[in-house]
């Protein structure tokens, strides 16, 4: 998936989980997370190597572990430390971003791994990244946001 589609996805599904709007940027910020390890080149395995979920892309910033992880610790502090609520809910969206992404990713041949190492992979392959499939799902998203959108300001959702 593109960036583009991460952000616009992160926003539909913010506005979804009822992430207050003050909130949106972390849910930007989730949904492109992630593919951080695409700035770092030595991830990326050289010819031959065995991949893992340590060394290439879609590894360990794509497992649902870490999405786990990051749900137990807001819950932790909601629940424990509810007198910050106001700035839980940044981490909030940051996780309902995150989320988007790795749903987004798994709709993709590649998918997301879900074991102890790079395979298996959960994956729905209805599009490729870049591909007219993604452009398409990219102007469904776009519509769908401003569906909830209006949707939202009418009370409706």
């Amino acid at each position: 998936m593109k960036g583009s589609t991460h952000i616009l996805g992160g926003l539909v599904f913010g506005f979804l989980f009822n992430v207050p709007g003050y909130a949106l940027p972390a849910v930007v910020i989730g949904s492109t997370f992630p593919d951080i390890d695409l700035k770092f080149s030595s991830l990326v395995p050289s010819k031959g190597k065995k991949k893992s979920l340590w060394n290439t892309h879609r590894g360990i910033t794509h497992h649902p572990l870490l999405l786990l992880g990051l749900f137990l610790i807001w819950v932790s502090l909601e629940r424990y430390l509810p007198q910050y609520h106001f700035y839980w809910q940044f981490l909030y969206g940051f996780w309902v971003g995150y989320l988007s992404h790795l749903v987004l990713d798994a709709l993709t041949p590649l998918g997301i791994p879900v074991g102890a190492s790079y395979y298996p992979r959960l994956k729905i392959p209805l599009m490729k990244t870049g591909g007219v499939g993604e452009k398409i799902f990219a102007l469904l998203l776009g519509v769908s946001f401003i569906g909830v959108v209006y949707l939202k300001s009418r009370g409706i959702l």
